[in-house]
C-alpha cells in the first residue's frame, strides 16, 4: 500500500514533532541540570549535566531524571520535594522550547 502526499505529509510532521520534543526535554534536562548544580554549589556543573543527561537516557518519562535530582538534594541535605521539582522541570520545558525557537529562527536568517 502506497502512502497518499498527504499522508507522507503528516508522517513527516510527526517525525519532525516527535524530534523536535526530544530535543526540548534534552534541553530541559540541561537546564535543570544548571539549576540544580548552582543549588547544590557544585562546581562541575558541565560533568553534573551529563550525569542528568545520562539518567535521563534510562527510561521513557521524567522519573529517571527526577529521581536523580532528588536524591542528590537529598543527600546534600537540601531540602526539597517531588512537586517543587517537578514545577521547576515544567517551567524550564518552556524555557527550553523557547530557545530553541529562538535558535532555529537565527539559524533561517
Amino acid at each position: 500500500m502506497e502512502l497518499t502526499e498527504r499522508e507522507k505529509a503528516l508522517e513527516e510532521k510527526y517525525i519532525l514533532d516527535f524530534e523536535r520534543s526530544l530535543r526540548v526535554r534534552e534541553r530541559r534536562n540541561r537546564l535543570l541540570a544548571g539549576w540544580a548544580a548552582r543549588a547544590l554549589d557544585r562546581a562541575d556543573a558541565t560533568a553534573y549535566a551529563e550525569e542528568v543527561a545520562a539518567a535521563g537516557q534510562a527510561e521513557a518519562g521524567d522519573d529517571d531524571v527526577l529521581r536523580k535530582v532528588l536524591r542528590d538534594f537529598e543527600s546534600a541535605g537540601i531540602p526539597a520535594t517531588r512537586e517543587q521539582l517537578q514545577e521547576e522541570m515544567r517551567a524550564l520545558l518552556f524555557v527550553a522550547a523557547e530557545q530553541l525557537d529562538a535558535e532555529s529562527k537565527a539559524d533561517r536568517r
